[in-house]
């Protein structure tokens, strides 16, 4: 089992959905990042054991890897990687 943070949005005109995942038994024990349906981007939790430190984390890993692409919403919006 697993917690999973998922966004849908847009990235350079193309419907796209972009995945934090954490462990729920241990929270930390299992995090990746993927966008899309591309292989799991594994990482180190390093924030501690808060959901919100670890889905911090994960947030700024695929925000540093989307990095000069155009991220918006589904209705145009820019993307505020809140």
């Amino acid at each position: 089992m697993s917690i999973r943070w998922l966004r849908n949005v847009v990235i350079d005109g193309q419907k796209s959905t972009i995945e934090v995942q954490l462990g729920d038994r241990h929270i930390g024990d299992k995090c990746y990042t993927r966008i899309n349906d591309e292989v799991e981007s594994w990482f180190d939790n390093y924030g501690g054991e808060e959901r919100a430190q670890i889905i911090a984390q994960g947030v700024g890993i695929l925000r540093s890897r989307l990095n000069g692409r155009n991220v918006t919403y589904p209705n145009g919006q820019q993307y505020d990687w809140q």
